[in-house]
């Protein structure tokens, strides 16, 4: 006994039906996420921007009070407090250079060392 085609064709169109709903079930879900990632990204665009507002304000603020504690005409004596300044930023970009590189070498040391004793252990053969 064949089965009716009409039935067949039922059949058919409600597991399309049912595929359809469960995808779009997922794209509203999606779309809800989205929306969620859309909200964050907009408070992040906002607490970034206005961090960087405080950071163009505070050095701002340093650049005044550079300029206010340092005399047109520095002192015969010594440098004037921007140069101080700008040789310090100096020295902390080259301390901060040599302590990469130092780190680098350490781990560089110590990875030779593990190789070293993994080929010294007792047991390998």
């Amino acid at each position: 006994m064949q089965a009716d085609p009409h039935s067949r064709s039922l059949g058919a169109l409600d597991a399309v039906l049912v595929k359809f709903a469960e995808a779009s079930d997922r794209l509203a879900a999606i779309g809800a996420i989205l929306e969620r990632m859309d909200h964050a990204q907009d408070a992040l665009l906002a607490n970034g921007h206005s961090l960087q507002g405080q950071m163009e304000n505070i050095a701002g603020l340093l650049n005044h009070m550079i300029e206010v504690l340092t005399p047109e005409r520095p002192e015969q004596g010594g440098p004037s407090l921007a140069d101080l300044l700008g040789r310090l930023i100096t020295q902390q970009a080259a301390l901060a250079d040599l302590m990469k590189h130092t780190l680098e070498a350490v781990t560089r040391l110590e990875q030779r060392a593990l190789a070293h004793a993994s080929l010294a252990a007792p047991g390998r053969a």
